[in-house]
């Protein structure tokens, strides 16, 4: 039968590209120790419509492509025939080639996906189709794949017998430049039937950056047969099966504290050798990529959150073969990891009170939770004694609702959802007791009332009283206490009214007609009065003194109820005549004897105690000394006895006394 030739231009490239590839693979076994990416050739030969059949010119949808055969372009075959041998052009389905070609859809699925269909040449080595591929990634190793469909239908190999060709080709794979063979592959026949069948060469390129990859007839013959349609030519580049830029989980930098992160590229089943690297981030979630620097074969990076706004950032990097890793066909990219750079949060430093403790007035219990140190929220707060605690996150204050501390700071460290914190200064001040200073304890006469001020400078009073003024009066002895409120601390202060201490009439000495009143206790300065309270005076001395009972007064300062002490004004005897005539023999106190502690006592002039009148001699002295009379002179003598009151005052006499005996 007359062979068809269809060729589409795109598709032509890619058989040329696959012929080369083959004949490649032939010469040197290629396998790929990683996994197939993206192709970076991908000829589908696109597109036709619902009414028209035949479509060109082949450069349109095979730009580089070239072929020996004859295109026929959208006029069809020469008269509207069939496809005749050494021809070629692009048809929805065979049948439009032919009467004997089977009506199959392209192998793409596309609607009215186009395919190349070529009756081709009969003649050996005949290099019917040939594509030039340009900006190639060099020292890769690539595999060529496409489909071919035998498109005589399944009574031709019988109707043509003995002389059936099946489609059977030669790819070759050949440096443009210097004609040097990368590989070659033959296909073998291609079997008859409705199914395309996929053939694919794995070949390396080398140094060079370009591949002519040509298709070559095998099948020789009468012309029966050698009718094939191509699609689907893809070239793909052998990657890596795992491109990891590590460490891949999500990672947060907070500015100023831990700014940078250390990425390492990890390659399994590389190809390349050496690897080279390209680093880039984005920070627009892909859209756009910021390469960082040039192409390495230093697999590390290092990216530093200086300068760069918050926000998240996608950090990857490009691989592929040195030399041709900025071409976009050659390299591989990688698994994206995510870098967050937090915001620092926004803190204040600031200040807080708390009143004093009753027990420890130079501390206070403070609730460190109410320091206001940002307006930001979801934040979380921890709290330490000082800023490298806080700093370091080391000895966390464990009860911040109730710290006790004196005067001085803390720090709280403010950390927020990514992580980031800043650190805020406490200023902690103790609120002192504040005391009135006009409410001070006194002293009043016991029988009397007085008023205490707490004095003014405070929010509210509470007496013990049950008062709520700043004054209470009518106040008797006692001990009291008020509670002083300022602002939202309360003192307690205590007040105590003292009853004065009453003087004591200690002793009275008396002599002769003079008395003098000796005090203690009380408050001096004091006033003395006798037998009356209206004329007092400052003096303790009383002269003048009539013989006979006598009053004495005191009081102190606070001018309580006097104190008095009743005393008797002896009649002092200045003489005595010991000779047992019945008159002024002696001297007799008898009369005092009911008085405590009573002492009558004669000393000569020298101060000598010459006789001493107790109860046993019923305080009498009859002019004697030692059992002898004394020789007439002037002698001194003391009376002296305690009053029987509650001072128990010392009442004593001093006077003199003339002995005067018979010579």
């Amino acid at each position: 039968m007359k062979k068809t030739l269809l060729l589409h231009k795109k598709a032509f490239s890619v058989l040329v590209c696959l012929f080369s590839i083959f004949n490649f693979s032939l010469y040197t076994a290629q396998t790929c120790a990683g996994t197939w990416g993206p192709p970076i050739v991908n000829q589908t030969f696109g597109q036709g419509n619902a009414t028209d059949k035949w479509y060109g010119p082949l450069a349109t949808y095979a730009p580089g492509a070239t072929t020996s055969t004859k295109f026929v372009g959208t006029a069809g075959p020469p008269g509207g025939g069939a496809l005749s041998d050494d021809y070629s052009g692009l048809v929805k389905t065979p049948t439009t080639g032919g009467n004997g070609f089977i009506d199959v859809p392209d192998h793409t699925g596309n609607p009215n996906g186009l395919m190349l269909l070529i009756n081709a040449p009969s003649t050996a080595s005949t290099i019917f189709l040939e594509y030039v591929m340009n900006n190639l990634c060099s020292n890769t190793t690539l595999k060529l794949s496409l489909w071919i469909l035998n498109v005589n239908n399944s009574n031709t190999p019988s109707d043509c017998a003995p002389n059936y060709q099946f489609p059977n080709m030669t790819l070759k794979a050949v440096d443009p430049v210097t004609g040097v063979v990368l590989g070659t592959s033959a296909t073998g026949n291609v079997p008859v039937g409705s199914t395309w069948t996929e053939y694919s060469i794995v070949f390396n390129n080398g140094s060079s950056s370009s591949v002519k990859l040509q298709f070559i007839n095998n099948s020789v013959g009468n012309g029966c047969g050698n009718d094939l349609a191509i699609d689907d030519i893809t070239v793909s580049p052998c990657i890596p099966s795992t491109i990891q830029a590590l460490p891949g989980a999500s990672t947060t930098l907070c500015p100023n504290q831990n700014s940078t992160v250390n990425f390492t590229a990890t390659l399994t089943g590389s190809s390349y050798n050496p690897a080279e690297y390209l680093w880039q981030y984005s920070s627009d979630s892909g859209a756009t990529w910021i390469d960082q620097g040039t192409p390495t074969t230093n697999p590390n990076y290092t990216f530093n959150s200086n300068g760069k706004p918050p926000g998240n950032y996608w950090v990857r990097f490009k691989v592929g073969p040195q030399g041709s890793s900025l071409n976009s066909q050659c390299n591989a990219v990688s698994q994206n990891a995510v870098v967050t750079i937090g915001s620092i949060p926004i803190v204040n430093d600031t200040n807080i009170k708390s009143c004093y403790i009753l027990s420890n007035p130079s501390t206070a219990s403070f609730n460190l939770t109410n320091a206001n140190v940002t307006t930001q929220t979801g934040m979380t707060k921890k709290y330490y004694p000082s800023l490298t605690d806080a700093t370091n996150a080391t000895n966390e204050i464990s009860n911040p609702a109730t710290y006790i501390a004196p005067n001085g700071v803390t720090y709280v460290r403010v950390t927020n959802s990514n992580g980031c914190f800043a650190v805020a200064k406490i200023t902690l001040e103790v609120i002192p007791p504040k005391i009135s200073s006009v409410l001070v304890d006194k002293v009043i006469c016991i029988e009397d009332k007085t008023t205490l001020d707490a004095g003014p400078g405070f929010t509210s009073y509470e007496w013990s009283t049950g008062a709520t003024t700043q004054q209470i009066t009518n106040v008797s002895v006692g001990t009291y206490w008020v509670n002083l409120k300022n602002g939202e601390c309360v003192t307690k202060q205590i007040v105590k009214v003292y009853p004065s201490p009453n003087p004591v009439i200690k002793s009275i000495d008396i002599t002769n007609n003079t008395a003098t009143i000796n005090v203690t206790g009380g408050t001096p300065p004091y006033q003395y009065a006798v037998d009356q309270t209206g004329n007092w005076q400052d003096s303790n001395i009383f002269n003048n003194l009539k013989r006979g009972q006598h009053t004495f007064y005191v009081k102190d300062k606070y001018n309580c109820i006097p104190v008095s002490v009743e005393v008797t004004v002896s009649n002092l005897i200045n003489i005595i005549t010991p000779n047992d005539d019945g008159k002024n023999d002696s001297i007799d106190y008898s009369a005092l004897a009911y008085k405590k502690n009573l002492v009558f006592e004669v000393y000569d002039r020298y101060g000598n105690k010459l006789y001493s009148a107790d109860k046993v001699r019923n305080f009498k002295w009859d002019g004697t000394a030692f059992g002898k009379k004394l020789p007439t002179a002037t002698y001194w003598y003391t009376i002296s006895w305690d009053e029987n009151n509650k001072s128990k005052t010392s009442v004593r006499y001093n006077g003199w006394v003339l002995v005067k005996n018979r010579e």
